[in-house]
């Protein structure tokens, strides 16, 4: 085991990757490193090889034992699963029903919707007048209304189904945690139900149609992938919302090139993607058997975690790899992972920063930072991070 640690690892800056990164990605392999809940796993940072191991069959989420399982931190999220014997079938199943709904035409609503939920926060921006916390105002409300809707969470549930999730992401108190994700998941069986007899455009109802008498889901397998959406959804868009910001505002050229050319948002969407990385993106897995790997032995049942901002800064993968750069091209990055468990809201997450980066630098265009960057705090009690404000002034 390397004496580096414990992961994850903490940004000295929040528009710099973790030091360790640089010694590591040096390193042929993986490396079996110490966690913070005190265990150890194996973390992968080069881009290669994130991409080889996740698409691996022999990487999985769930484990044998998930209680004895280790594990990166003591968060509820990014928990084991816990149907080990048919995890594969199951994501295969609902991801089958959901599919439909995650192309083009399947998020015709929200394309439609973005722009005008987006202006409204923004009219609430300009009439509260400088400074403004842009996480609180725009960030957070956008991506809320925005995936919540597209799950089918009524508005009314909104406030309540935040404080659980944010109690999910803190890796403190882990019973309280498990309490509130069990909570979520049973909320989220309820609205399923609901579905049944009061249909909508959206998610849940198409979870509920699956499970007709012949249907293809289990009302288990229906409020899990239900939790999937959820659990990586609206906290992580809105995180990755405001930081994407906060990468632009420190480039201020870029921002001014949006302005002047919005055909150049898509490209921005990208590299925000790749680059501002809130909470460092660390995706925990589990080997299902034994793995031989560049001259290791990754053991059945052991802890892999791919570092997914690490690869996203491989030098051998990317030019500049430091560099924020809204036209780079192409930007084969592995924001969203890859292989099986690749995101399959990508592209939901992609219309939410396109139209952050289309419409903010029209209707801002003198829009800076308050202060500094650098003196910008992160958040380190949440495991999906993000910033605890974006103070901005025009």
């Amino acid at each position: 085991m390397v004496n580096i640690g414990p992961m994850p690892f903490h940004c000295g800056s929040p528009l710099e990757e973790p030091e360790e990164f640089t010694t590591l990605r040096a390193c042929p392999g993986p490396l079996l490193l110490r966690t913070a809940a005190g265990g150890e796993g194996w973390l992968v940072t080069r881009y290669d090889d994130v991409r080889k191991l996740a698409a691996d069959p022999r990487i999985g989420r769930a484990h044998p034992c998930p209680q004895q399982a280790p594990r990166l931190w003591d968060a509820a999220m990014f928990a084991p699963q816990t149907n080990f014997d048919t995890e594969f079938g199951d994501h295969r199943c609902w991801r089958r029903v959901l599919t439909p709904r995650f192309t083009r035409p399947g998020l015709r609503v929200q394309w439609e919707s973005a722009v005008p939920l987006l202006d409204g926060l923004i009219d609430t921006v300009l009439a509260a007048g400088p400074p403004v916390d842009l996480r609180q105002m725009i960030a957070e409300p956008f991506a809320t209304r925005l995936i919540l809707d597209f799950i089918g969470i009524p508005g009314e549930e909104y406030a309540r189904m935040r404080a659980w999730s944010d109690a999910i992401r803190v890796p403190d108190d882990r019973a309280v945690a498990e309490a509130a994700r069990s909570a979520i998941l049973g909320r989220l069986g309820e609205l399923i139900d609901h579905r049944h007899a009061d249909p909508a455009d959206d998610v849940l109802t198409d979870l509920a149609r699956a499970l007709t008498p012949h249907g293809p889901l289990t009302r288990e397998q229906a409020v899990e992938a239900a939790g999937h959406l959820f659990f990586g959804g609206h906290e992580t868009v809105a995180a990755r919302i405001a930081y994407g910001l906060l990468f632009l505002l420190a480039h201020p050229d870029q921002y001014q090139a949006l302005h002047d050319d919005p055909s150049l948002a898509a490209g921005a969407a990208e590299e925000i993607l790749r680059l501002a990385v809130p909470g460092g993106s660390w995706i925990p897995r589990y080997a299902r058997e034994d793995i031989p790997f560049r001259g290791s032995l990754i053991r059945a049942g052991d802890l892999v975690v791919f570092a997914l901002q690490a690869a996203n800064r491989d030098p051998d993968r990317f030019t500049g790899p430091d560099l924020f750069d809204i036209t780079r091209a192409p930007n084969p990055h592995v924001a969203f992972g890859h292989g099986k468990f690749y995101c399959l809201g990508a592209d939901l997450a992609r219309i939410a920063l396109r139209t952050v980066c289309e419409q903010l630098p029209q209707r801002l265009p003198g829009l800076g930072l308050h202060a500094p960057w650098a003196v910008l705090s992160t958040d380190k009690e949440r495991v999906t991070g993000g910033l605890g404000t974006l103070l901005v002034s025009w």
